[in-house]
């Protein structure tokens, strides 16, 4: 089940629909078609029931119509202003839609005006995790768990939670709960086997990386994962292919192409280490290891601007860091040393020889 199939089937009650006609949508809950059909003809009997526009844009969610779900749900909230059921539900599309400063702001506007249970307090706890503050994210799940504290994916943000802060005891702890609680969430699952992986408990971690291999076999991060697997094993080169089974399937994971780069870059191959390292620096502007290598990388293949750049950026970040000011007093003698007149006779005489 999808984060976005979670929040639909566990909000809170709507305001019910008041229109007398009004079809028993239990009845077809497995047919998708039939409850659009119906509520189609349901909201062109009564077009001022703000609960028919958002049960149909909560089927929309399922459908992965999310520019018709907003629309639906930008309608259940003019109908009905007061009820923050309909800001939370707009708030799942906008999430949907991959605007999460703007769910934010909706859901955050929800919770003040007291639509505040699990369900919500999940969805913030993910924003907050897309917008890059952990400890925000931590906060909600805590939140969520208080209202539900058996929630498999309340458990699995706050270990996504715990991971981007660094304590992957807690992390791995937390997936650990949210696979007990909710087997059918494959994030979890998935992430389970990456904090195994980094906390080196690799009996563990072998048959969780097989599981969900099995279960998501086309997923980017797994194979990330069973990379580590084998660099952390002491076998470079699985790594390696694992990491381009990782690119094959989302070339912007950035943690591979910085793995990929730096095991290159280890066995001297610059121009193949370059190309991942930046595309990983992007996501790592502050990694001095992975700008150092990418920056000797330059220079070994000639590339003594670029090298000079990055290492500037070493030293931006650490002003006393040796090897850096040491190689950027060498580029610059080498780019502002005079280049060697050479008479016009003297280059025939060698290219006749």
């Amino acid at each position: 089940m999808s984060f976005a199939l979670l929040v639909y089937a566990t909000g809170c009650n709507m305001e019910r629909g008041t229109g007398e006609r009004m079809v028993d949508l239990q009845h077809v809950t497995d047919d998708e078609d039939a409850q659009l059909s119906n509520l189609d003809a349901a909201i062109s009997r009564n077009k001022q029931d703000a609960s028919l526009y958002a049960r149909r844009a909560k089927v929309l969610i399922r459908r992965q119509e999310y520019e018709k779900a907003l629309s639906d749900a930008n309608s259940a909230i003019g109908l009905n202003e007061s009820n923050m059921g309909y800001l939370f539900l707009k708030a799942q599309v906008l999430r949907s839609l991959g605007k999460p400063n703007e769910a934010l702001k909706l859901a955050l506007q929800a919770e003040r005006n007291s639509y505040q249970n699990a369900s919500l307090y999940t969805l913030l706890s993910d924003l907050y995790l897309q917008l890059k503050q952990p400890n925000e994210a931590g906060k909600a799940a805590r939140k969520a768990l208080e209202f539900d504290p058996n929630n498999g994916y309340a458990l699995y943000f706050k270990g996504k939670a715990s991971a981007a802060i660094g304590d992957t005891t807690r992390a791995l702890a937390n997936y650990r709960l949210a696979v007990a609680e909710e087997p059918d969430l494959l994030e979890a699952q998935r992430e389970l086997a990456g904090a195994l992986v980094f906390k080196h408990q690799f009996e563990d971690a072998k048959p969780q990386l097989r599981k969900v291999k099995a279960l998501l076999p086309k997923d980017g991060l797994v194979w990330f994962y069973q990379g580590v697997y084998y660099q952390l094993q002491q076998k470079p080169d699985s790594a390696l292919w694992s990491y381009s089974q990782a690119l094959k399937l989302a070339d912007t994971l950035q943690v591979a192409h910085a793995r990929t780069g730096i095991l290159l870059y280890s066995r001297y191959d610059y121009a193949g280490a370059i190309s991942h390292l930046e595309k990983a620096i992007e996501g790592n502007q502050k990694n001095i290891k992975y700008i150092s290598a990418l920056a000797n990388a330059y220079e070994r293949t000639g590339q003594n601007l670029n090298a000079l750049e990055q290492y500037q950026r070493v030293i931006a970040l650490q002003p006393d860091h040796a090897l850096a000011n040491q190689s950027i007093n060498r580029l610059k003698a080498k780019l502002t040393r005079p280049v060697p007149f050479v008479r016009r006779d003297t280059i025939e005489y060698l290219q006749s020889r």
